[in-house]
């Protein structure tokens, strides 16, 4: 799979088929991972992959953030897909896999946000890097609100929780979201 048709094919998933991933699977596609660019090559990243009962203790504390989400949802999507969305977040899909990501803490603004586009590069060439292995991924920030306990959790308490995804073989492949219309500017040309 090359990577235009690896980014056109990369969708959420939120339905899982249990079955398990193999080892050297996971590890190629942390691996691609970890060949993300960083600012000023720090690589301020951590990944910590979770399965297992684990991952059932993991996803249990991710469900807490359900009840700081839930007024979004209900001012954006029907009342079926509130409900959908809320039961995603108390089993992630049944993804056997669980990946956390987190990044240096910083106070500094602009380091800040230097670890936070790192680790979302990261985020990213392993998005892709699963998508081409067969495997189905959701990027999930909601998790945020819970953020503390999740750490706590790892035991990374000194760290920044980027973000989360379930992994696993996808259980349905949601429908294509049309891309909005935004503006790309073209100085110079």
């Amino acid at each position: 799979m090359d990577v235009y048709e690896a980014i056109k094919n990369r969708r959420s998933h939120r339905l899982y088929k249990p079955d398990a991933i193999s080892r050297e699977v996971l590890a190629r596609v942390i691996e691609a991972g970890l060949w993300a660019p960083s600012g000023t090559n720090l690589q301020p990243w951590e990944i910590t992959v979770m399965s297992g009962s684990i991952r059932d203790q993991f996803v249990s504390l991710c469900a807490k953030s359900i009840d700081h989400v839930m007024p979004l949802l209900k001012k954006l999507f029907s009342e079926k897909q509130q409900k959908f969305t809320a039961q995603f977040f108390k089993n992630l899909g049944g993804a056997p896999v669980v990946i956390a990501v987190t990044v240096w803490r910083e106070e500094d603004p602009f380091y800040r946000l230097n670890m936070i586009q790192s680790g979302a590069a990261l985020m990213q060439n392993l998005l892709l890097a699963a998508e081409a292995e067969g495997l189905g991924t959701c990027w999930m920030t909601g998790v945020l609100y819970v953020e503390n306990e999740l750490l706590s959790f790892l035991g990374k308490e000194d760290r920044q929780l980027l973000a989360i995804t379930p992994i696993g073989y996808p259980g349905k492949t949601p429908p294509v979201v049309p891309r909005k219309d935004r503006e790309v500017r073209w100085l110079g040309f």
